[in-house]
Parts: C-alpha cells; structure tokens; sequence
C-alpha cells in the first residue's frame, strides 16, 4: 500500500498546530484563552496539538512497518534504528531551546522513545497492546497514590517520567493504522479500540482529572478520542476529492519544518533575547499575526530548499 494521503494531511495539520501554538506563545504573553496551551492545572484546545502528532506518528508507523515486512531482518533494525537515531540526535540538539535545558525531553525526543517503542511491541496482539495501554493508565493512580507526581513538576512535558504516559497515544494510532491497512478506519477492530478508550478515558476521569503538564490517563485517553475524530474527518475530506496538497507536504515533511523553525525563528529569538536583555512580547493579535506569516514563510524556505536539492 502506497502513503496515505489522509494521514499525510492529518500529521501536516499536526506540525502546523505545534508550530502556530510555539510562535504564539513566544511572542505574546497576554493570549486569549482560546489559544493558550501548557497551563498548569487546565486544559486547552493547544494541549492536544502534540497528541494528535503522536498518533498521526503512530498511523504512519504502521504503513513503515508494513512497507518493512518484506525486507531482511537486518535491513528493518538499520531503517529503525536509522530513524530513532535521527530523531533522538535532533532532540539532543535541540533540548536547551525547545525543553529549556540540555537533554531535557522536547517533542522531538518524545517522537523518538515514543518510535522505538512502538517498534518493539508492533508484534504484539492488539488486544495485549490494550491490556498494556490500561497497565500504563492504572499505574499513575498508584504514583498518585504515593505522592510521586511531582517527578513530572520542573520539566518540560512532564520530563522522561512523562513518556510511557504519552506511550498510549502512539499506540492506539499504531493500532488504528494498522486496521486502516487490513479493512478501514472504521472497521470492527478500530470501533472496540475506539469504544474502549472512551470507556478508559471515562472511568480514569472518576480518579485523575485532566491535565496535560502531568500527562493525566483521562487527559491523554481524551487525546486519543480527539485526534481520532480530526483524523476521521481529514480522511473523509480527502476522500471525498478535496486537495490538502499543502498540508500532504508538510505532513511528509514534518521534522524539517519543526527544524526550520528552529533555526529561524526560535535559535535567533532566544540569542537577540539573552544578549540584549530584552524580552519580546507583543499584544495577542499582532502575535498571531507574526505566527501565521512564520508558518507562510517557513513553508516557502521548505520547497525552495527541495526545489535547489532535486535541480541539483
């Protein structure tokens, strides 16, 4: 099976959001409720954008591992140790200005444990991978339970503690790919996945609220119904003739345009800021602007760049 369009789209509206939400954030201080995100002890729409990158991960992770299937054994470990390595090296580098400290955990490097794990349990029954997805959601009461939350307090995304609890959102999506693959997205396989994540997500929201900044199970379960639903309808747009050609792009093209990103917007800002001691904060409206001119232009220094590689 060929890429998916609809994933492509999904993961290109994906790396748009966490692009527009980090901009945004970097710019102004003073957001509306409606797009600020990584709040302690609340939850906004800006909160889900990395989940729905995490499971759109997964859903690609299945037609990866599909594609290896004919390959020898030793071709798949290098492919995917290739892409962990890649991916963890761009965390590391990137760690003291997306994480605010050297080797602390970012996005980047979330996708990369996230990806090898993955890996690792593809193998297994969808219905143990369930079971697994429930363990990892029944071991935070008992963190709570000892008063060991606060592993997660000072560090961006919860820290490396946070991982194995971000762990279920690329896996269902890995789940969901691969019933995409052997029937639809809405097969009888991908509606029991679904339906019991809601039951999940209800009964862990009796016990845990949702929060983000800890990783809560009711907030990630929750993370899972939303980004399955944004997919659903993505897919039944593209389906229906309608060209997300720009987001496919982006969607291909993820980590470079998280990395152009970098290197020219947030790299620059956080020098200008330390060496000139001046914080930027702009008003609310003008920050959003600037955020949607820097996704336009990131996107222009993104095919220029493919269109000087492929003339060479």
């Amino acid at each position: 099976m060929n890429r998916y369009q609809p994933i492509d789209a999904f993961r290109g509206l994906a790396i748009l959001g966490m692009v527009f939400f980090t901009v945004t954030l970097r710019l102004s201080k003073d957001l509306p409720d409606v797009i600020r995100h990584n709040v302690w002890g609340s939850v906004h729409l800006g909160d889900f954008i990395l989940p729905m990158f995490l499971f759109a991960s997964g859903l690609s992770l299945a037609f990866f591992l599909q594609k290896m299937e004919k390959k020898k054994k030793n071709v798949i470990l290098k492919k995917t140790f290739l892409r962990f390595g890649k991916l963890a090296l761009i965390g590391i580098f990137l760690s003291f200005f997306s994480a605010y400290g050297f080797l602390e955990m970012d996005e980047v490097m979330l996708s990369s444990i996230l990806f090898i794990t993955c890996v690792a349990l593809s193998k297994i029954n969808w219905k143990i991978i369930i079971v697994i997805i429930f363990i990892i959601n029944f071991s935070y009461i008992i963190l709570i339970h000892n008063d060991l939350t606060n592993i997660f307090i000072g560090h961006y995304l919860g820290g490396y503690p946070a991982a194995i609890y971000y762990l279920p959102v690329m896996l269902t999506g890995l789940l969901i790919g691969k019933g995409i693959i052997s029937e639809q997205l809405w097969s009888g396989r991908n509606q029991v996945v679904f339906w019991t994540t809601f039951v999940f997500f209800l009964t862990f929201l009796i016990f845990i609220p949702l929060n983000k900044m800890t990783a809560t199970p009711s907030f990630i379960m929750l993370s899972i119904l939303f980004s399955f639903a944004i997919f659903a309808i993505v897919e039944q747009i593209v389906n229906n003739g309608f060209n997300f050609k720009r987001l496919e792009y982006i969607g291909k093209k993820p980590i470079r345009y998280w990395l152009i990103m970098y290197f020219i917007f947030i790299i620059p800002l956080w020098f200008y800021i330390e060496f000139f001691n001046n914080n930027i904060s702009f008003q609310w409206y003008i920050g959003l602007l600037f955020s949607i001119l820097l996704i336009v232009t990131f996107y222009i220094i993104s095919i220029t760049f493919d269109h000087f590689t492929i003339s060479d």
